[in-house]
């Protein structure tokens, strides 16, 4: 069990006992308030010295509760062990979950651990609950539900992008020339606040390498060549997939034959 998961189960603890001094409370004072409410003299000082006494077992019992969690939460999620509670409970529900360039991948998802927050940012969305096996119920969910990724419309803004970098290099037929896919992230976060990670980029390129027939809606075909840029200058974008196997893209040009 690790440091954190014991501190939530001895806090869990301690808030059931006042939890359940609470409720017997409430049943002493609805005992008292029915002896008033007909005048049941006698038992009126017998149930109001009930109440005190769960008073102060609930002073007592919130007492146990002034140091909170009493756990460094943030550098519980900086020096590595919540990775690797992550990846353990990931591991118990089935998913394959890795770690790379202080990226968590968990295919489709991609998770950055944001301490200052306390807690995971998955994609652009911030997740504060953070317990290792809960958070991998959450993914196991999210890994379950139809993607909401539109390949279609990823394709028609690559083109849009690669027909500024490339320009007057390609009269709109046959094979035009490859523009380097890191260049085209950089258009396609020029403006100020843009939040597009080059990780999603990457993930968002291996799910169209997936729809090699998509074509524009002006017909063009996307090639991504890589073997014969290797050696080149251009910068390579590295995506993983759910097996954790890396895969490298370099570079994109569009073909319209006919």
């Amino acid at each position: 069990m690790s440091d954190f998961e014991e501190h939530l189960l001895n806090l869990d603890a301690r808030l059931d006992a006042v939890q359940r001094i609470g409720k017997s409370m409430l049943t002493a004072i609805g005992r008292a308030r029915a002896a008033v409410k007909v005048g049941r003299v006698a038992d009126i000082d017998r149930s109001l010295g009930a109440v005190s006494q769960r008073l102060d077992e609930a002073k007592a019992a919130a007492g146990a509760l002034t140091t909170g969690l009493n756990f460094d939460a943030k550098t519980y999620l900086t020096d590595g062990r919540f990775t690797e509670d992550l990846k353990k409970a990931a591991g118990e529900k089935g998913l394959r979950l890795f770690e790379s360039n202080g990226r968590i991948y968990c295919f489709p998802l991609l998770l950055r651990v944001d301490a200052g927050e306390l807690a995971v940012k998955i994609g652009r969305s911030l997740e504060r609950r953070i317990r290792p096996r809960e958070l991998a119920d959450l993914l196991a969910r999210a890994q379950q539900r139809p993607q909401r990724f539109h390949e279609a419309q990823f394709l028609e803004m690559l083109y849009r992008a690669w027909r500024r970098l490339v320009g007057a290099a390609w009269q709109g037929s046959g094979s035009g020339p490859v523009a380097g896919l890191a260049d085209i992230h950089e258009v396609l976060t020029l403006l100020p606040g843009t939040d597009y990670p080059v990780e999603e980029f990457a993930r968002d390129l291996l799910l169209l390498d997936r729809r090699p027939d998509l074509r524009t809606r002006d017909g063009c075909r996307f090639e991504l060549p890589a073997s014969t840029l290797s050696r080149g200058r251009m910068r390579r974008i590295l995506a993983y997939d759910e097996r954790g196997q890396e895969r490298a893209y370099i570079g994109i040009r569009f073909v319209k034959e006919g």
